[in-house]
């Protein structure tokens, strides 16, 4: 099933975001990189949430929703790589489902 799940307002908020992180970024410590990416990340997920489906929307409000906006990596090292693995990980499993890939298919070549 294909809908959108952006407006394009919403689009315009992210990609104003994005932009002005890079460039923020350029004067900023180098640990406030990964926390840029993840809160455009939540923001994404925040619009998307709506109008995704039931299983894209459990994807949302688990571990990607379960970090907060204000984590970074010097407070719990471990921690804060370990809670991105699962990230990482949930989101790996939940395109795997969705595009129908099993472990081991290699992708198509094109």
């Amino acid at each position: 099933m294909d809908s959108m799940v952006l407006t394009e307002d919403e689009a315009l908020e992210l990609l104003s975001y994005l932009v002005t992180a890079a460039r923020t970024q350029v004067g900023e410590a180098a640990e406030y990189g990964p926390l840029r990416l993840l809160t455009a990340a939540q923001r994404l997920a925040a619009f998307m949430a709506p109008r995704a489906s039931d299983e894209t929307q459990q994807l949302l409000e688990g571990p990607i929703a379960q970090i907060p906006g204000t984590a970074t990596r010097s407070l719990d090292p471990d921690g804060y790589v370990a809670a991105l693995d699962d990230v990482c990980r949930g989101l790996g499993e939940h395109l795997a489902r969705h595009f129908g890939v099993e472990p081991g298919d290699a992708p198509d070549e094109h």
